[in-house]
């Protein structure tokens, strides 16, 4: 109980934090800065090389692959759905993790060393056992979420720790109804429920920041947030903007899984690039994109024809632009099951 406390004061005094801003456009990579190049491994290519039961063998592959590809990182699915690899004291662990006699995550790090790339835990936070979402706005989910954070981050090595796009699963939802209720009787002069759910994710962003660093201040906090960035800020209500410029993360990786034809203006490749370009960051926030390698040779609309037909060299061309972009820090390719 005095941990989840202690979780909880953290959580409170990091509400207000801010970092120093950097002017739009500044050069993020210092001289002789590699490029990241960084490749996501999911819930689901994770667990078939579990359920195999050659676990060694099979991700000692993956590593090779990643390394033959020139990967320098790789955000490794690690708590998809409340879930744990390890015997964590938070976490129910794993069905198919609990055959193995030895540590998964600590063998997964040491393995992608051998081949220099860095290992992200990648975490899904509010996604419950059963696939559903937890209220963002309950305080005990959220310290939950922090110390299983804190776990990871103080057991292994790890070179960073990893949230995707998953916050609030949509504006109409009514997850958060009894805490906005509470709050909303509590306050004596309540922020209108956008503004609120965005304060609540924009503090959790720093406390997790801070607990993913609670060993070594070196760990990378980063998030993936979907593409179009007013969706996030009015649906997820994860206030990309904030995260920027305040330094709540120290990567961020837009999914902008999208073609240079796609029918939709605002969502074709070149708009969405420029658009998070634009963002203001705070100083060593770095820009990475994220890249839709699952999309090569698929025919699924409204953007088929670009990606059937030339998909290959869709994604070559945005690799360049991003690679040659010196305000950008690199890439990340969804997902290992499509590199080459």
């Amino acid at each position: 109980m005095k941990k989840l406390f202690a979780v909880l004061a953290l959580f409170l005094t990091l509400c207000g934090c801010a970092a120093p801003k950097k002017e739009v456009g500044r050069e993020e990579k210092t001289a002789g800065e590699p490029a990241v190049i960084g490749v996501w491994i999911s819930c689901f290519e994770l667990e078939a090389m579990l359920s195999g039961g050659n676990f060694r063998e099979e991700f000692a592959a993956a590593a090779t692959k990643l390394g033959e590809a020139g990967a320098t990182d790789a955000f490794v699915h690690v708590r998809a759905f409340g879930d744990s690899l390890f015997e964590s004291e938070y976490y129910p662990q794993k069905q198919s993790a609990k055959q193995y006699g030895f540590d998964l995550i600590e063998y997964m790090t040491e393995t992608l060393a051998a081949k220099n790339i860095r290992f992200h835990a990648w975490i899904n936070p509010f996604r419950s056992e059963s696939g559903g979402f937890l209220d963002p706005a309950d305080e005990s989910v959220r310290a939950r979420i922090l110390l299983g954070v804190r776990e990871i981050a103080e057991r292994y090595d790890i070179s960073g720790v990893h949230f995707d796009d998953y916050f609030y699963p949509s504006a109409e939802d009514s997850a958060d109804a009894a805490s906005l209720d509470a709050y909303k009787s509590a306050a004596g002069c309540a922020l209108p429920t956008d503004d609120y759910r965005r304060s609540v994710i924009t503090a959790f962003m720093f406390a997790a920041k801070s607990a993913a660093k609670c060993r070594d201040e070196n760990v990378i906090f980063s998030v993936s947030p979907a593409a179009g960035i007013e969706k996030n800020e009015t649906s997820a209500f994860a206030d990309v903007k904030k995260w920027c410029a305040l330094g709540a993360v120290d990567w961020i990786i837009p999914q902008l899984y999208f073609g240079f034809d796609y029918p939709l203006r605002e969502y074709r490749f070149d708009n969405l690039l420029a658009q998070w370009k634009a963002l203001e960051r705070a100083r060593g926030v770095k820009l990475i994109i994220g890249l839709a390698a699952y999309k090569v040779g698929t025919a699924k609309e409204p953007d088929a024809a670009e990606w059937k037909e030339n998909g290959a060299g869709v994604l070559r061309r945005q690799k360049e632009i991003c690679l040659n972009d010196a305000d950008l820090s690199g890439i990340a390719l969804f997902s290992y099951s499509y590199i080459g």
